[in-house]
C-alpha cells in the first residue's frame, strides 16, 4: 500500500512538471522567444515522452523549424506526431504542415493526398477551412478549376468567419473566369465586400472583372508621370508603379503622387512583379530581388548565363529565365539549381499566372504559348512587331503591337476584347506596358512620358 502511494505521488509530480515545462514553452512562444520555447518543448519530449503534451510539443518544434526554413528537420517532428499520435489533436496539424512542405517541394500530388486524409478522416478538424483552401489551390495549379471550385465552395458555405475566406473568394472568382463565367466570379467577390468593404484587393479585382463582364472599353487616358527616358515598367495589385529610367540608371517607385527612386548596379534588362514574392529585375547576368536585397547568378553546365532578357518567378519561387545568347528558357529553383530547360529561340518571353509561357519570336511577329513541359498550346501569328506584353489578374492579355502604335487586348481564351490605335489617340509610339490589379494600363514611351489608360 505504501509503495502504491509513493508511485502515485511520483506520477502526480511528473504530470505537474511536464505541464509546467509545456506552459513555460507556450509563454516563450507567446512572447515570440522562439528559441527558448523550442528548448522547453524539447526538454519535455526528452524527459517525458509519455506526457499528454508530448504531441503538442513535437508539433510546436516542427512548426518552429518550418518557420525558419529548415523543412527537412521540421518534417522529422511532424512525422513523429503522424506516426505516434494518430488520435491526438495535433495529428491533423502535423499532416497539414507536412503537406505544405511537400507543396513547397513541388510534390503537389503527395501534398494533395495528405490534405485529403484530413478532409476524409477528420471531418471536425479545426483547420478544415485551410485544408479546403489548399486543396482548391492545388486543383487550380493542375488546371482543374471545377474541382477547385468544389473545395472553395465548402469554405463559403461552412466557414464564413475563416481567416482564408477573402483569399478563397478571390481564388473562386479567378476559377469562374477561367471557366468563362465572370458573373459568378463577381458574385464570389461580392461575398467579401459585404463583410469587408475596405478590402483593396477585392475592390481592384471587382473593377477589373466588371470591365470584361460589362464589355466596358478603355477610353480615358492621361499622362501619369514624367521621367527621363522611361524603360521597363511593372505594377503590383494596388497601383504601385515600378519604372526604370534608362538615362538615370535607376528605378522609380511611384504611388499616389509619391515617388522614391533607387539606383541599380548596371543596365536593367527585364523586370517582374510577383504578388507572392515581390519585385525582381535582371541585369545581363544576375537576377535581383528588391525586397530581400539579394541577387543570384545562374549557370548551365558550369557556364554562366550572360544575356538574360526575360525573367519571371512562379508560384513555387522558381526562377524562369530566358537567355538570348543560348536561346533557352530555363527553370531554376529558388536556390539556383537547374530544373529544366526548353530550347526556344525568341526575342523575349512572358509568364502568365496560370503557368503558360508566351514565347515571342521571329522578330516579334509570332507568339508560341507553351506549358513548362514544352508542349505547344497555341500559336498566335496575326499581330506584328509585338514590342511588349503583360497580363492582368484574370490572365487577360495586353499587347503593344505595330512597333508600339497599337494596343491589343485579348481575353484569357485569346478572343479579341479591344483594339486601340495608340498612335492616333496619343500621337506617338509606346514601347513598354504594365497592367495593375484593376486592369489599369500603364504605357511608357522612349522620351519622357508614362500614360495611364482606364
Amino acid at each position: 500500500m505504501k509503495l502504491l502511494m509513493v508511485l502515485l505521488l511520483v506520477a502526480n509530480f511528473s504530470t505537474s512538471n511536464d505541464l509546467r515545462i509545456y506552459e513555460s514553452g507556450m509563454a516563450f512562444l507567446l512572447n515570440k522567444n522562439y528559441s527558448e520555447a523550442v528548448k522547453e518543448f524539447q526538454t519535455l519530449v526528452d524527459q517525458y515522452p509519455d506526457s499528454e503534451k508530448a504531441d503538442n510539443a513535437l508539433l510546436e518544434i516542427g512548426k518552429y523549424y518550418y518557420l525558419i526554413g529548415e523543412k527537412d528537420r521540421a518534417t522529422e517532428y511532424f512525422d513523429k506526431v503522424i506516426t505516434k499520435y494518430k488520435s491526438s489533436d495535433s495529428y491533423d496539424n502535423a499532416l497539414y504542415y507536412k503537406a505544405l512542405i511537400l507543396l513547397d517541394k513541388q510534390d503537389i500530388d503527395s501534398a494533395y493526398e495528405l490534405l485529403s486524409r484530413i478532409k476524409a478522416g477528420i471531418p471536425d478538424s479545426e483547420i478544415l477551412d485551410k485544408v479546403y483552401f489548399k486543396l482548391g489551390e492545388i486543383s487550380g495549379l493542375k488546371g482543374n478549376y471545377k474541382q477547385g471550385l468544389f473545395f472553395i465552395s465548402k469554405i463559403y458555405m461552412r466557414f464564413p468567419e475563416s481567416d482564408v475566406f477573402d483569399e478563397s473568394m478571390e481564388l473562386a472568382s479567378y476559377f469562374y473566369y477561367k471557366l468563362n463565367n465572370p458573373g459568378e466570379g463577381l458574385k464570389m467577390l461580392s461575398f467579401v465586400t459585404l463583410e469587408n468593404i475596405e478590402n483593396e484587393n477585392v475592390n481592384y479585382l471587382t473593377s477589373n472583372l466588371l470591365r470584361f463582364f460589362l464589355k466596358k472599353r478603355y477610353k480615358v487616358h492621361r499622362t501619369y508621370y514624367q521621367m527621363p527616358k522611361p524603360g521597363l515598367i511593372a505594377t503590383d495589385k494596388k497601383g504601385t508603379l515600378y519604372a526604370y529610367s534608362k538615362k538615370e540608371g535607376c528605378f522609380y517607385v511611384i504611388k499616389k503622387g509619391k515617388m522614391k527612386k533607387f539606383s541599380t548596379p548596371s543596365e536593367i534588362t527585364s523586370i517582374f512583379y510577383s504578388d507572392k514574392y515581390g519585385v525582381f529585375y535582371s541585369t545581363s547576368n544576375r537576377v535581383f530581388n528588391k525586397e530581400e536585397r539579394t541577387s543570384k547568378s545562374f549557370t548551365d553546365g558550369g557556364e554562366p548565363l550572360a544575356h538574360i532578357v526575360s525573367i519571371a518567378v512562379d508560384y513555387f519561387g522558381n526562377y524562369l529565365i530566358y537567355d538570348k545568347d543560348k536561346a533557352v528558357v530555363y527553370k531554376f529553383n529558388s536556390e539556383g539549381k537547374l530544373l529544366k530547360k526548353i530550347v526556344a529561340p525568341a526575342d523575349y518571353i512572358k509568364i502568365r499566372k496560370d503557368g503558360r509561357i508566351f514565347i515571342v519570336r521571329d522578330s516579334r511577329n509570332v507568339i508560341d504559348i507553351r506549358d513548362f513541359k514544352g508542349k505547344l498550346i497555341k500559336t498566335i501569328a496575326n499581330y506584328k512587331k509585338i514590342v511588349d506584353m503583360d497580363f492582368d489578374n484574370y490572365d487577360n492579355i495586353y499587347m503593344l503591337v505595330d512597333k508600339g502604335k497599337t494596343l491589343v487586348i485579348l481575353r484569357e481564351d485569346f478572343s479579341l476584347f479591344q483594339k486601340i490605335s495608340i498612335y492616333d489617340t496619343l500621337g506617338g509610339r509606346f514601347y513598354h506596358l504594365s497592367v495593375d490589379g484593376d486592369g489599369t494600363i500603364f504605357l511608357a514611351d522612349k522620351s519622357s512620358s508614362i500614360v495611364r489608360f482606364n
